[in-house]
């Protein structure tokens, strides 16, 4: 064979072995951050609820995956898996059933007794009956089907509550102090901003779109009683004078949260007065909007990495939010950090309104039946308030432990609604650990719900509680 017929031989063979030689397109595959980014660029869920209206018409295997796997996450709605992922599923997540679970957002926790007696219908109808407290302040219903999704947003809106937001890579229920407002001891009261900050973000479509799930705490609780230094913004009372005048604002934390790598808050040197709040924390969110690094990996995209990770630290973050408002901030007072890991409100507490007292009610794992959500809407609806011409109204609070406040309740009907509490199954008294001997008798925890009611121990004088399961 001549050289030109070596060299034609050979460049055949390599002309045929082009197609076995894979192109870098079809060698790379999308990672699990690639596809979710992908498709929270293709649709906005918020948008879409038609197409889950449509589900529900035609049936559970209509279902599309992206629905199924992520677009549902901004309507609170998960699917609900057997409960076995350790061991039947794949990668530590459970088969997947045909039932769901939604998550209702309730901003600072603060609840109307119509509102908690939809939820406590609604678990009746199509969630087995059964309720349950987050830690966020939110309530959550599982064993829905897909056919019930929309008639259970339907009856949420009638009553001013909602599903989005409370779950997917977009601003979460915004937590707060479940006695705001009525705590004698607060700084100021900051449920008005978490509202409004809440209202402004949720559902909004500039934010439907982050890396990942974005958490805030804003209080004026001296106990920091919803964590705020667990969040991705914390926000918390303070107070200082200025030409002999007191000004409360407050403290900014940023970075927070838990997980597989903990990280606490970073606190930024910043005293931000209450009319900069809500504009604070817009800015943060589109700080962390922004943040293309962190859309990377799902495992390394929440607002902590930005310090853990890319090297920004609390001067380089406050620099950035000052340039982006274009004002500075004086520098923060000093702050009393409170070092008690258990923070809830619990027992009976007089309300700075004179004349009322909240009562705690602690709830076993969070659990409640909707018979017993009914009933605590009653004892909210019938004895908050005493009826008078600008009196404070009932109403409801969730707790980040999981717990419920039944608040304004008349002092001369605290007694009363402890009974109406254990009326329904026989109790008996219980001191807590740290109770005076004074107060320490045998209990039954018989059931799910649990009275908190505090008293004074004749020798020592430190709180008592009753615990009066309610059936």
């Amino acid at each position: 064979m001549s050289e030109v017929e070596k060299q034609e031989a050979f460049l055949g063979d390599a002309a045929e072995g082009l197609d076995k030689v894979p192109s870098p397109l079809a060698a790379a595959k999308e990672t699990k951050a690639q596809k979710v980014e992908r498709l929270k660029r293709e649709n906005n869920p918020w948008e879409a609820w038609s197409d889950v209206r449509r589900f529900a018409a035609e049936g559970r295997e209509s279902v599309l995956p992206e629905w199924a796997g992520t677009y549902f996450k901004w309507w609170g709605i998960y699917t609900q898996g057997d409960g076995v992922g350790a061991v039947g599923g794949v990668g530590g997540e459970g088969k997947t059933t045909e039932y769901f679970m939604m998550r209702v957002g309730v901003p600072n926790g603060i609840l109307t007794p119509l509102q908690l007696r939809t939820i406590a219908d609604i678990t009746e109808k199509y969630a087995r009956g059964i309720g349950d407290v987050t830690t966020r302040q939110n309530i959550q219903m599982h064993w829905l089907t897909i056919e019930s999704l929309p008639l259970v947003v339907d009856a949420l809106e009638q009553v001013g509550l909602s599903p989005k937001g409370a779950c997917g890579d977009v601003v979460r229920n915004v937590t707060g102090c479940p006695l705001a407002g009525t705590d004698a001891h607060e700084i100021l009261d900051a449920s008005p901003l978490a509202q409004k900050v809440a209202a402004t973000l949720t559902a909004n479509p500039e934010f439907v779109n982050l890396p990942r799930k974005f958490k805030i705490s804003i209080t004026g609780c001296p106990l920091w009683c919803s964590y705020p230094e667990i969040n991705d913004i914390g926000l918390t009372g303070a107070e200082r004078t200025v030409n002999g005048t007191r000004e409360t604002g407050y403290i900014m934390r940023v970075g927070g949260g838990l997980s597989k790598e903990p990280h606490l808050a970073v606190k930024l040197n910043a005293f931000i007065r209450a009319d900069q709040a809500e504009a604070v924390c817009i800015e943060t969110a589109r700080i962390f909007r922004e943040a293309d690094a962190l859309r990377e990996s799902r495992n390394h995209a929440r607002l902590k990495y930005l310090f853990m990770r890319h090297g920004w630290t609390a001067e380089s973050f406050l620099a950035e939010l000052e340039g982006r408002l274009g004002y500075t901030f004086d520098p923060a007072p000093e702050e009393t950090v409170p070092n008690d890991l258990y923070r809830d409100h619990t027992g009976v507490q007089p309300q700075r309104q004179p004349g009322f007292s909240s009562v705690g009610i602690s709830v076993l794992r969070g659990r409640l039946t909707s018979q017993q959500l009914h009933a605590i809407a009653d004892l909210a609806e019938q004895f908050g308030g005493d009826g008078s011409e600008g009196s404070p109204r009932g109403e409801l609070r969730a707790t980040v432990q999981q717990n419920l406040l039944l608040v304004n309740i008349p002092n001369a009907r605290v007694n009363e609604v402890v009974e109406r509490i254990g009326s329904r199954r026989a109790c008996r008294f219980r001191a807590s650990r740290w109770l005076s001997r004074s107060c320490n008798r045998s209990a039954e925890r018989d059931g799910a719900l649990i009275a908190h009611l505090s008293c004074k121990a004749l020798r020592r004088g430190k709180p008592a509680r009753l615990l009066c399961a309610l059936q």
